[in-house]
């Protein structure tokens, strides 16, 4: 009776350190991929709103790095399908990158479209 406690804590620890450290990854990759989704989503309201198709590229770019600045993310890339970049048209952006979790690299990948504003004039 005397080492009952001892080997119940023997026993639960290994199952309650696995799932603590579970929990722990889970929350790391939602995190990066919120990021990845947050820094997309705002490259795409950058190149909407913009005059002209390479004026729209810079401006996604740019708003995109700012964004994903804040995340724990690895190697993020964005890629942007302008098309015509007629009034009304559809944007879409891919976007990559990866996140370190408890000794596993983790690939995410997120896609997203806009249409270009349909009112703002253009030159």
């Amino acid at each position: 009776m005397r080492g009952q406690a001892l080997v119940e804590l023997a026993l639960c620890a290994p199952v309650i350190l696995v799932l603590a450290l579970g929990a722990v990854t889970a929350v790391q990759v939602l995190e990066a991929e919120s990021g990845l989704q947050a820094a997309t989503g705002a490259a795409l309201s950058a190149a909407v709103r913009a005059p002209d198709a390479n004026t729209a590229l810079a401006a996604a770019r740019s708003s995109f790095a700012s964004v994903i600045a804040g995340y724990p993310l690895r190697a993020p890339s964005l890629s942007i399908a302008v098309g015509a970049f007629a009034r009304g048209s559809l944007l879409t952006a891919d976007a990559t990158a990866t996140v370190d979790a408890v000794g596993a690299h983790i690939a995410l990948r997120v896609h997203d479209a806009q249409r270009v504003e349909p009112w703002r004039s253009r030159p």
